[in-house]
């Protein structure tokens, strides 16, 4: 394992030498000239951006028609032109969502922020201000569990990341009711309300306007890397999938959600919910449900209880089939994919199941007739081993989720899967109880480490120059440093604080107690 561990950090290091060879850092062609702002033309229009100094900036550009009026619960629409040149100087509205208020141990930076429209279609853009050829390029779909979030939350800056070579995109796409309303049977509804997948058609239409736009800035539309994370993670193993996005990337990234454990709702499930919220809003017709305001849409479905969780749905349309059952049809693609150490922990970490009284408790209701086996796996004897036991078996269950669902996807594909576990503890005083928890390596992948309040160190460096130089690698080649998931080998790379090859799960023992669990009809979730 040692000789292993040196030998990924050797090509961790010689995978930046290759990024600077590569074009990762200032190229050699000449500047622009200072003075004059960025410009790019696209189908739509002219655009100026911002001069960052060695990247440029090109923000709130719309890639779709506003979804408003007679166009909320329709598949996006083109956008509209415009003469002249039109400023992408400044972030366009986040969509429509619950008032986004930071809670442990997401604080600021991690939010979304005001103003919110339902007029939400927009895109933002970095890159190099030096460019050499068609640089690859990165769209990211934000997290946020399909009801929150934004393109333009801070730890998305993609300056950094731009910075050494690359184009980065991020987007906004409608969430939850807006995004996700399945109309059901009882609504009169024409051929786009029978569709449910709304969102997830946004970020087509993103991807399509990369595909046709991206060479006017710099990029390469047949080397796009599509990434998400959380929310995002799921909506590109939902993509991977869809016909409709089909050509419209090269390979794919999602952190944090692959093998959750959380299907996507299946249409009658869809219609019931969508039926809950119609009947909230006065059961009238999809004409009166268009005419209610933005904000009268989001107040009746934020008062519904129990509260409904709108997200993709297997509508036959734009999902064919979840992708997370088994014998589901796969892509052809590369997937670059894996879990923080300690985001399995959250639920348990507040309600307190680190006692050893709470956590015996928590293990009988979890895994039932298999408990007496998992409790006598992890100790958790006194308060320490028991908060120890909860963030172990917890990561265990996380990572042996996804082992088994990368098994069964390399069971009906052949494309290659690269497996990760980021661990490295985000400073500040939620880290302390929450460590590395969900969301925590974003920052790192972006090189946003300028939140206040936080005392980043030379190794918080360090582990961004770690992994976006994995991150570029794949970009560039299909490939990080590390080989592919291969059954029978259940070893993850470690990312973080001692990169190298590692168990998925803690123990030989731990891993076949798992095994046997989902073997006898149990579930692994992501929480």
């Amino acid at each position: 394992m040692a000789k292993q561990r040196h030998a990924v950090q050797r090509a961790l290091r010689i995978s930046a030498a290759a990024c600077l060879l590569a074009g990762a850092g200032p190229a050699s062609a000449a500047p622009q000239n200072p003075a004059a702002p960025p410009m790019a033309t696209t189908l739509s229009g002219s655009v100026q951006g911002l001069d960052r100094g060695t990247v440029e900036a090109f923000l709130g550009v719309p890639y779709a028609a506003p979804p408003v009026g007679d166009g909320r619960w329709r598949a996006p629409a083109p956008p509209p032109s415009w003469s002249g040149v039109r400023a992408a100087t400044a972030f366009g509205p986040a969509c429509m969502q619950p008032d986004p208020q930071p809670f442990p141990p997401w604080t600021a930076e991690f939010m979304a922020t005001p103003p919110l429209s339902e007029d939400c279609l927009t895109l933002n853009l970095w890159r190099p201000r030096r460019r050499a050829g068609a640089l690859p390029v990165l769209v990211w779909i934000h997290g946020g569990g399909f009801r929150s979030g934004s393109g333009a939350v801070p730890i998305y800056t993609g300056a950094p990341l731009a910075a050494r070579g690359v184009i980065v995109v991020t987007i906004n796409y409608r969430l939850g009711v807006f995004g996700f309303l399945s109309l059901p049977g009882g609504v009169a509804r024409d051929d786009d309300a029978a569709m449910a997948d709304f969102g997830l058609l946004d970020q087509i239409a993103a991807l399509r306007w990369v595909r046709d736009n991206i060479a006017a800035f710099g990029g390469d539309p047949a080397n796009v890397t599509l990434a998400g994370q959380s929310a995002g993670a799921t909506s590109v193993n939902n993509l991977l999938m869809s016909p409709m996005a089909k050509g419209l990337f090269a390979r794919a990234i999602a952190e944090s959600g692959s093998g959750m454990g959380e299907p996507d709702l299946n249409r009658t499930g869809a219609e019931r919910l969508s039926a809950s919220f119609a009947a909230a809003a006065g059961g009238g017709d999809l004409a009166a449900l268009r005419a209610l305001s933005a904000e009268q849409v989001e107040a009746i479905a934020d008062a519904m209880r129990p509260r409904p969780e709108f997200a993709p749905t297997v509508d036959g349309h734009v999902v064919l089939a979840d992708p997370e059952a088994a014998g589901a049809p796969q892509s052809d693609l590369p997937l670059l994919t894996g879990y923080t150490a300690d985001e399995g922990a959250f639920f348990l970490l507040r309600n307190g199941a680190t006692t050893p009284e709470a956590f015996e408790a928590m293990v009988r209701k979890r895994y039932g007739a298999m408990a007496t086996r998992f409790l006598a796996l992890y100790p958790h004897e006194n308060a320490a081993n028991a908060l120890e036991a909860t963030r172990q078996i917890a990561r265990d269950r996380c990572m042996a989720g996804l082992l088994f669902w990368a098994e069964a996807r390399s069971r009906v594909g052949r494309a290659p899967i690269f497996l990760y576990l980021f661990d490295h503890i985000y400073p500040g005083p939620e880290g302390k109880v929450f460590r590395s928890f969900h969301t925590a390596e974003v920052p790192y992948v972006f090189g946003v480490l300028n939140a206040p309040g936080r005392a980043f160190t030379a190794k918080d460096k360090a582990i961004v120059r770690q992994m976006q130089d994995a991150w570029l690698a794949f970009m560039r080649a299909g490939a990080p440093p590390w080989r592919a998931f291969q059954r029978g080998a259940p070893d993850v790379m470690e990312l973080g604080d001692h990169p190298g090859e590692t168990p998925a799960v803690s123990t030989p023992e731990r891993l076949a107690a798992f095994r046997e669990f989902v073997a006898s009809g149990g579930k692994l979730s992501f929480w």
